[in-house]
């Protein structure tokens, strides 16, 4: 049985306070318009009340902090994710009655609780770490290959679980293919990270901007599914 603690931690939490001093200095200074690889040792290391020599002995350079940073946003968000999508199918699992909703034999009442407390998870933690997760999207469009490559991987990562729990869930069609399944949860994973920006950006619509997120995921799913009854799911 998963773990009922979905609680998230503060990226970084877990590091020596000198290393942790230097991330968050990184986050207050690249939050606005600056990309990581601008920053120069001793204004980092300034910014964090350090010494300039400190930096070494938890960074052999900048690309290496970001990666740290970027890595252990996944590291603290895929874990309590997975653990939630269990326990919202779990306890949905009594929704399987001749009343509820269905399309192809799939409890579409079970899927939306599934989306429904995702979302809501996801967006709690960009709530969180406002300044992570605009530091970290926007090194997706970075100067630095390393650290676009360590999103990329970390974005992977989250549809790779996704496609994983939509399979062993039963949330969507059996015929639906593995490889199917991979492009529909990549899709979704790219589009969340993607409203992560709008959603800080624009605090009148964050309520809207979940719910647009949970129906978005709802609809490519339905969408996908009656293509693929049809035979006309090309991906």
């Amino acid at each position: 049985m998963p773990s009922s603690d979905t609680s998230l931690e503060s990226p970084a939490s877990e590091f020596a306070p000198g290393k942790r001093q230097l991330l968050q200095a990184a986050l207050r200074l690249c939050c606005d318009s600056r990309s990581l690889s601008s920053l120069g040792l001793r204004e980092l290391a300034r910014e964090a009340g350090l010494n300039p020599n400190t930096f070494y002995r938890h960074f052999s350079d900048i690309d290496d902090l970001g990666l740290t940073l970027i890595r252990d946003i996944g590291t603290q968000l895929r874990g309590p994710l997975r653990s939630l999508r269990q326990q919202a199918a779990a306890r949905a699992k009594g929704d399987n009655k001749l009343s509820v909703p269905r399309l192809f034999g799939i409890n579409l009442i079970r899927s939306r609780r599934v989306v429904h407390e995702t979302v809501q998870l996801f967006f709690d933690f960009v709530d969180q770490q406002p300044e992570a997760f605009i530091v970290g999207i926007r090194e997706r469009y970075g100067a630095s290959p390393a650290l676009r490559q360590a999103l990329s991987e970390v974005m992977n990562g989250f549809a790779a679980d996704m496609r994983e729990d939509i399979r062993d869930l039963k949330l969507m069609p059996a015929g639906i293919s593995d490889s199917q399944l991979a492009v529909i949860s990549e899709q979704i994973t790219h589009h969340l990270f993607q409203m992560a920006l709008d959603y800080l950006s624009t605090p009148a619509r964050q309520h809207e901007l979940r719910q647009q997120a949970e129906e978005h995921i709802l609809m490519l799913a339905s969408g996908a599914a009656v293509l693929q009854r049809l035979g006309q799911l090309r991906l």
